[in-house]
């Protein structure tokens, strides 16, 4: 299987490790006889002591022989024990399918694994795929994207999870312990997403506590922007209606026809 496109680190990459010491390569002769995971296990080694200062979650091998992948938490980088360099850039195959956002997609689902997905705020019909927003009530295109499912995508089969990525914002924590604090969330949340907020925000320990976990979620997620989306484990970026509406459609069971029809 050929590889049709791999984008290279940037220059501004190759000067943030320019002053590090690398160690010796990777040895491996094939006459050792050395096991895979004895091999993954000195290229982690390799990787810790010649890049100290490079935080990752774990290092598995890649699509590519003698590349590895690494998690860094919302991003994927690639390593090569054998010339000690770190790749960044995205890794394709022929068939044009980008190897590395499928990569990310499950890394942040085996990071969220144990993680209480219950505190979520969720509505719609049970039996409705499942659509994951990591979403920030002062997110303009979060706005934008509520908007849409309350217009253009109301009749869409839909069933919202959604997740407050708000650790960089105390405003947006506040609104978000609001909406999840009041008696009736799912309204709570159209109001403060259309920008019909009230004066007295309800403040709730329950609800403090669940924003906390939001963020935790999020940083397992490796989620850094708002919206991002997860349907049935893949990541859409950003408010993407058209790949919406593709997967709530395809995800649908089709409709029972009716004894009259």
């Amino acid at each position: 299987m050929s590889l049709s496109r791999t984008l290279l680190s940037s220059a501004a990459t190759i000067a943030m490790f320019a002053s590090i010491t690398l160690s010796p390569p990777l040895a491996a002769a094939a006459e050792d006889a050395v096991a895979p995971d004895d091999i993954q296990a000195e290229a982690e080694q390799l990787l810790k002591s010649s890049f100290a200062n490079f935080q990752f979650y774990s290092v598995k091998p890649s699509a590519v022989d003698g590349l590895y992948e690494i998690d860094t938490g919302g991003k994927i980088v690639y390593y090569s024990a054998d010339a000690n360099v770190l790749i960044f850039g995205e890794m394709y195959n022929d068939r044009g399918e980008n190897l590395s956002e499928a990569a990310i997609s499950k890394a942040a689902a085996e990071r969220l694994k144990g993680l209480d997905l219950s505190v979520a705020l969720e509505f719609g019909p049970e039996d409705a795929p499942l659509l994951t927003e990591y979403s920030n009530p002062l997110c303009g295109w979060c706005q934008r994207l509520h908007g849409w499912f309350d217009g253009e995508g109301r009749d869409l089969n839909v069933r919202r999870q959604i997740i407050f990525a708000v650790g960089h914002s105390t405003k947006s924590q506040e609104l978000a312990e609001h909406i999840l604090c009041s008696a009736d969330p799912e309204q709570a949340f159209a109001d403060v997403y259309n920008r019909r907020t009230p004066r007295r925000l309800e403040r709730c320990d329950d609800g403090y506590a669940r924003v906390q976990q939001h963020i935790q979620i999020t940083q397992a997620a490796g989620v850094s922007s708002t919206p991002t989306l997860f349907a049935d484990g893949e990541r859409i970026r950003g408010f993407d209606a058209m790949k919406i509406r593709e997967y709530l459609i395809a995800a649908s069971p089709p409709e029972i026809p009716r004894g009259d029809d």
